[in-house]
């Protein structure tokens, strides 16, 4: 059995230290707590570093069962005491249980080669607007996701809780520059449809298409001029009650839905 008994154990510093974004991308690899979301990477089949887990929490029938199939699936796993764990959590529900994980990598060539339906995220600024996006376009998947410059980092521990384990499931390929990523959009014959405060059209006026790309604006600022333009179509949520704007993980969950029914 594997004992971490102090805070500045190299480990548990590790963990920490990961809570950034530029040592995440660093070390290519995220913090993924409490026992759902661990059991998704496990079932999901990620790259699982390490997991550690409170030994306090081990008197509890799920987290005992799921450290006993972390050892048995050879998985190196860690115990510590609640104090040390706590130094480690990110959030005080952690259920007793972390895991490192390394990120999936993604070619963008083969996404927008293989994907149908893609949505874009420009400068998405909200964690749990970013991961209710990314659950989203796992639900009305397959579905990958674009992220460019100005986005929040999509592997940011407040995202990944937000996006119920969708992070697993869903590709993202990062974009940053706009003019390329519209580039490759065509290249690979996409319809480019953005999200728009007003406009003549509305999803009714979405022809079937083959290949669509949905792109969703910035929370304050919404989708950029320059990527207005360059869009072959720019749609509003048509609204006949009395509220001026919605939510931008909202509008992009009815973007989505209304969306992904005019695939072929």
């Amino acid at each position: 059995m594997n004992t971490i008994k102090s805070k500045d154990n190299n480990k548990i510093k590790y963990i920490r230290s990961l809570n950034t974004k530029k040592k995440r991308e660093e070390e290519n690899a995220f913090i993924v707590e409490g026992i759902k979301f661990v059991y998704e990477a496990i079932n999901e089949k990620q790259n699982i570093i390490y997991l550690l887990f409170s030994e306090q929490s081990l008197n509890k029938t799920d987290v005992k069962e799921l450290y006993d199939l972390s050892v048995k699936s050879g998985f190196e796993s860690y115990i510590c005491d609640e104090d040390v764990f706590k130094s480690a959590a990110d959030t005080i529900n952690a259920q007793g249980v972390i895991a490192v994980v390394g990120k999936n990598e993604y070619d963008a060539d083969y996404i927008l080669k293989n994907y149908k339906f893609v949505i874009m995220c420009d400068r998405i600024q909200d964690p749990g607007n970013l991961g209710t996006i990314i659950r989203t376009s796992d639900a009305f998947g397959p579905a990958a996701v674009i992220l460019n410059k100005g986005c929040v980092d999509a592997h940011n521990p407040k995202v990944v809780r937000a996006t119920a384990g969708a992070i697993f499931r869903v590709p993202f390929i990062y974009m940053d520059s706009d003019v390329d990523t519209i580039k490759a959009l065509n290249e690979h014959e996409f319809k480019i449809i953005s999200t728009v405060v007003e406009s003549e059209y509305s999803f009714d006026d979405i022809k079937e298409e083959n290949k669509i790309c949905v792109i969703i604006g910035n929370e304050g600022q919404g989708v950029s001029r320059e990527i207005i333009e360059s869009s072959h179509m720019n749609i509003t949520i048509r609204m006949p009650g009395r509220a001026e704007s919605l939510n931008a993980s909202i509008a992009a969950g009815i973007s989505i839905y209304e969306i992904r029914k005019k695939l072929l």
